[in-house]
């Protein structure tokens, strides 16, 4: 399959890869549809984190359709269409059940591969997924490829980011940062109730 993969700071590669294979009764195997690049990319793309193994698949923002299930997958099938988080979770540890799903004591971010180990990530024609019954999410029929894109990561956590902030009707509030997840907070900020916003970026 064809994939975007990591070749050093500032150096992507348009690589071919071995398609993903299931592993585990609880994998399915996602033929993507749609692909994000975020911040954390970015991060790896500039030298700001480093670890990640030459030749990973990079990214972890994807729609797709189900293409392979393994015998212990029970809410999907082939021709599903899912969305996914940018973490696997299992479900069943104390982070999973306490809501903090990307604290999962099993979970892996897709997309990092460090000295041989971890998930590698969606920017590709198909995707692995483990724990597919507790990771991923169906993308409704009257939802877009780009809605649920945007559900996965940008628009949940500019979301959260609002709701942690205690907005109220008729408040005024402060948004620092203008970037994707800046932009989705406001929108949120405004669907919760507050009445002036100002939007703070360094970004004229």
């Amino acid at each position: 399959m064809q994939a975007l993969t990591f070749g050093g700071k500032e150096i992507i590669d348009y690589s071919t890869v071995k398609d993903p294979e299931l592993l585990h009764p609880s994998d399915v195997i996602v033929r993507i549809t749609m692909a994000g690049i975020c911040g954390s990319d970015l991060h790896v793309y500039h030298g700001r984190e480093t670890g990640l193994d030459y030749g990973t698949v990079m990214g972890h923002e994807f729609t797709g359709i189900i293409e392979e299930a393994g015998s212990d997958v029970k809410k999907f099938k082939k021709g599903s269409r899912v969305l996914s988080p940018f973490t696997t979770s299992c479900g069943e540890c104390f982070y999973c059940l306490i809501g903090l799903t990307c604290r999962c004591e099993k979970g892996n971010l897709f997309g990092w591969v460090e000295n041989g180990h971890g998930l590698q990530g969606s920017q590709a024609t198909f995707i692995r997924v483990p724990m597919a019954d507790t990771t991923l999410l169906p993308l409704s029929n009257d939802l877009t490829e780009k809605k649920g894109l945007l559900l996965g990561d940008v628009f949940s956590t500019g979301y959260f980011c609002a709701d942690n902030a205690g907005i109220k009707t008729g408040s005024v509030s402060v948004v620092i940062g203008c970037g994707p997840v800046g932009l989705m907070t406001i929108l949120a900020a405004k669907r919760l109730g507050a009445e002036t916003l100002f939007a703070i970026d360094i970004i004229p």
